[in-house]
């Protein structure tokens, strides 16, 4: 898990020219992204190197102030998390067409996991929707429960605001917020704690957002309040209804809590911590050859699934945009990658063993090659079980270089669903140090309650799916966790009672 090489993610070392430390004109062949990496973070910023080096030091900062907060080891090791800045909203769509009216996106999938944020009019509101996107990141990595769907963005919005000044950081003090939750008529709380996060109509969403945030606030100032909190979290993540346990947390009725919230705002306290200590202090900036303009949020998209009607086009953009740099890594990469997914598999398995003659520890590589014998597995039902043992020996050249790589683990794991034992022991295993690696992404944690269960292991099976049921960004996959929870508990009754029976 400390290998620094992520997941889905470039060996930057083979494509990027080191800056001079002031004034160097651009190269030819170099691009206007730069990258820069801490201990948790990987950075490509198409924006200016003082800005990229600053966030990545407030971005540091920020993780070592929820390490501490939450106890969790600066040495716990968890891959860093990419992070893309983009100067203008309308760049956000480049990687998800479809968004509008956000300041960025986090992404947690099979394809990669990452974060995406734009700084056009307010490099302030980027920062934040980053701190407020790494909180969801932290808190599954090191926290993972089915909370509440109202606190786990209350609790997210809570840790965006935090400002840091050069010897203390200031939590809790202010929100843009407050502007919402003073200008308009508040929704009813019952409706508020029952609810879905990005659920309704704008409206809806502010709503929930600014009176989870305020409500979150109020519980997490006060020490009585924050271990009632916390007992709230533990009852509801068990199966207690969200909107009835709320009274006792909060220590007031229902019909009390818009009022009592609305006087505790005009006051509302703020946190003043030591800022804590960063060993991101010297960074080293890089900028990524000319490939990066055309291609880079390309990639990110293609690791994010593209629907049926929009591959066409994609393929053909990518394919004109590739030819212009050849026995570039970045450019062969998402060509191959858009060629087996939705082009000439034959084509991109070319592209990939030759990147792997390049660098045989390029794990990328190695990993979309196996992914491709996969699939094409699936297509030449006669070929199969050759094609899936091809698959697997190019999984283990990457197990070789990167033993903690959380997708070679799920790919591999997946690769054995046709054998007659699936899953045995090792498969099991296999699949749960991916869930552990990168807990985080949903369909690790569904694929291994799914073993789970076929080994008749059903309470660790309903427990691997909880933490999906209010995930606002899990989709459909939330759907899916609660029907893998469902099923595990019905099957696990009948011992129960079986048992009772026998007492």
């Amino acid at each position: 898990m400390r290998n620094p090489i992520s997941r889905r993610t470039f060996a930057l070392g083979a494509v990027v020219a080191p800056l001079a430390v002031s004034g160097l004109a651009r190269a030819q062949a170099a691009s206007d992204w730069l990258h820069t990496s801490t201990p948790s973070f990987s950075l490509y910023g198409w924006t200016s190197e003082k800005t990229l080096v600053q966030m990545a030091k407030d971005l540091e900062s920020f993780a070592g102030l929820l390490r501490s907060l939450h106890s969790v080891d600066a040495s716990a090791g968890e891959r860093p998390l990419p992070i893309y800045i983009v100067p203008r909203q309308t760049d956000l769509k480049r990687v998800q067409p479809g968004i509008t009216n956000v300041a960025g996106f986090y992404n947690a999938s099979v394809g990669d996991i990452f974060a995406i944020i734009s700084l056009e009019g307010d490099t302030e509101r980027g920062r934040q929707v980053l701190f407020h996107e790494y909180t969801h990141h932290f808190m599954k990595q090191h926290a993972p429960a089915a909370y509440a769907s109202w606190l786990v963005e209350g609790y997210a919005e809570y840790f965006s605001t935090a400002l840091f000044k050069p010897d203390v950081v200031e939590l809790g003090r202010t929100s843009p917020r407050i502007a919402w939750l003073r200008g308009t008529v508040w929704t009813p709380f019952d409706q508020i704690l029952g609810r879905r996060a990005l659920t309704g109509d704008r409206r809806d969403i502010a709503a929930f957002y600014a009176q989870s945030w305020l409500l979150t606030h109020y519980m997490m100032s006060d020490p009585t309040r924050l271990a009632r909190l916390t007992q709230y979290a533990t009852a509801v993540a068990a199966g207690g209804d969200p909107v009835a346990l709320m009274p006792e947390a909060a220590g007031v009725p229902m019909r009390d809590l818009e009022r009592v919230l609305k006087q505790y705002m005009l006051a509302l306290p703020g946190r003043r911590l030591p800022r804590p200590s960063s060993s991101a202090q010297q960074l080293a900036v890089t900028r990524l050859p000319a490939s990066a303009d055309d291609l880079l949020l390309e990639n990110q998209r293609l690791k994010m699934g593209v629907p049926s009607a929009e591959r066409p086009a994609l393929l053909a953009m990518i394919r004109e945009r590739a030819a212009r740099y050849p026995g570039d890594r970045l450019a062969e990469m998402t060509l191959a990658r858009v060629e087996n997914d939705y082009g000439d598999r034959a084509k991109a398995q070319g592209l990939l063993k030759h990147r792997i003659v390049v660098d045989p520890r390029d794990v990328e590589a190695l990993q979309t090659l196996g992914w491709s014998c996969m699939l094409q597995a699936r297509s030449d039902p006669a070929n199969a079980a050759a094609l899936l043992r091809e698959a697997r020996e190019w999984f283990g050249k990457g197990f070789a270089v990167d033993p903690d790589n959380a997708l070679l683990l799920y790919d591999y794991g997946i690769s054995r669903r046709g054998d007659a034992n699936y899953p045995n022991d090792n498969t099991v295993n296999v699949l749960l140090k991916a869930q552990a690696l990168a807990p985080q992404v949903a369909q690790f944690r569904i694929m291994a309650a799914d073993a789970l269960v076929r080994r008749d292991r059903f309470d660790e099976a309903a427990a691997m799916v909880e933490p999906v049921f209010n995930d606002p960004h899990a989709g459909p996959q939330a759907a899916e966790a609660r029907r893998r929870f469902q099923e595990a508990i019905a099957r696990r009754k009948p011992a129960a009672t079986s048992e009772e029976g026998d007492k």
